[in-house]
């Protein structure tokens, strides 16, 4: 029983259609192949092909088997329904298994790094103890080291994204990044530094448009089709490699890395009490870099839900300087570069650096610098 395996079957539509422009177009085209409109009998398990398992009682050593892999680098498309059915898609071919709902698996770790991006629906899973809901649109990553288990509930049809890499396959990607972007210093020396404590790292994209909301933005549409484009690359490439397909993968992965970089907010979830700080305190300055004009404590207990208090102690740990500190030095240098690289008044650059009072801008900005700010753009 312990080399018991699930057989695979042709992934018919593969074989009619091996590439899409994206991976959106992907997943409709899947939809309407395997699971037809106004149908669900494939998915209730009513009609399978004979070869398709679709029994119950399977062991629980097959399912972990699924995501294996012993290449560098590997995709896994999953379909979860609300009858319990699992349909996966890999460069192997198609499986098909049925669970009773609610199910949850067994704690395991991987021999790889997972990216896991939840494409529609939601997907649930344990990690370090904590059950977690992602939502479409959210991406988790988590090491060799986490200890996890995943859980189905069957409240509505889902899509789920692994992408699985060798830990060494993504440190040379890494290493060969060399990039300056604080964002994704950040990101990758979270990557390579998650290994020694049990944590995971989980990426929010902006919300979308909904009511309330104001319509997406040409910008937020134009990145999320790359976002589309990128992996439908990585799938493409995974299923029927070619020449050229190992640089193809490793481009479309640092894109993809840093496009996660730029567009998600990042949090870094650790065992380690000062790995915790230390991505909050990440958080905490890129969200006062993007919103320096107009934040206010009270939002950043609503955005962060900590206390005002603890962002004091933690910049003063870690930075050396206090909340009101750090934030003025923001404002103040971006003071000196409307003055040094615009026309507008001093007035409008105290507004556009959060000041109203002009007065109170002009001796901040001197005490600063050391000099006022007609005489600072006078001498840039």
């Amino acid at each position: 029983m312990a080399d018991w395996r699930l057989q695979l079957t042709e992934d018919s539509l593969r074989r009619i259609r091996p590439a899409f422009p994206t991976l959106a177009e992907r997943l409709a085209a899947y939809e309407d192949f395997y699971f037809p409109a106004g149908s669900k009998k494939a998915l209730s398990g009513e009609e399978t092909a004979p070869e398709q398992w679709t029994g119950q009682g399977f062991p629980e050593s097959a399912a972990l088997d699924i995501r294996q892999t012993q290449s560098p680098f590997s995709t896994l498309l999953c379909f979860y329904d609300t009858a319990g059915n699992e349909y996966t898609f890999s460069r192997a071919g198609m499986r098909h298994m049925r669970r009773t709902l609610p199910w949850q698996g067994h704690y395991h770790t991987h021999d790889y790094i997972e990216i896991l991006l939840c494409l529609k629906g939601s997907f649930r899973q344990i990690l370090l103890g904590e059950p977690r809901t992602f939502a479409a649109g959210e991406v988790v990553i988590t090491d060799r080291n986490l200890e996890h288990a995943d859980m189905l509930e069957g409240e509505a049809d889902t899509a789920v994204l692994f992408l699985s890499l060798q830990a060494d396959y993504l440190d040379q990607l890494l290493s060969s990044h060399g990039s300056q972007d604080d964002l994704q210093r950040f990101f990758f020396h979270a990557l390579q530094k998650q290994r020694k404590d049990q944590s995971y790292i989980h990426l929010q994209p902006a919300p979308g448009p909904s009511p309330g909301r104001p319509p997406e933005s040409a910008g937020d549409r134009a990145w999320r089709m790359q976002l589309s484009r990128l992996l439908e690359v990585l799938i493409e490439e995974d299923y029927s490699p070619g020449p050229g397909s190992e640089e193809i993968i490793r481009g479309s992965l640092i894109r993809l890395l840093s496009l996660l970089c730029r567009q998600y907010s990042t949090r870094l979830h650790s065992s380690d009490q000062e790995s915790k700080e230390r991505a909050l305190l990440y958080e905490l300055e890129r969200y006062l870099r993007l919103h320096f004009a107009t934040v206010t404590a009270s939002e950043l207990e609503e955005a962060f839900h900590y206390h005002r208090n603890f962002y004091n102690l933690l910049l003063q740990k870690y930075r050396g300087t206090t909340f009101r500190e750090y934030l003025q030095d923001i404002r103040m240098q971006h003071a000196a570069r409307l003055l040094r690289d615009t026309r507008l008044s001093v007035r409008d650059i105290a507004l556009a650096a959060g000041y109203h009072n002009s007065s109170h801008f002009y001796h901040l900005f001197q005490r600063h610098f050391g000099v006022s700010p007609a005489t600072y753009r006078a001498d840039a």
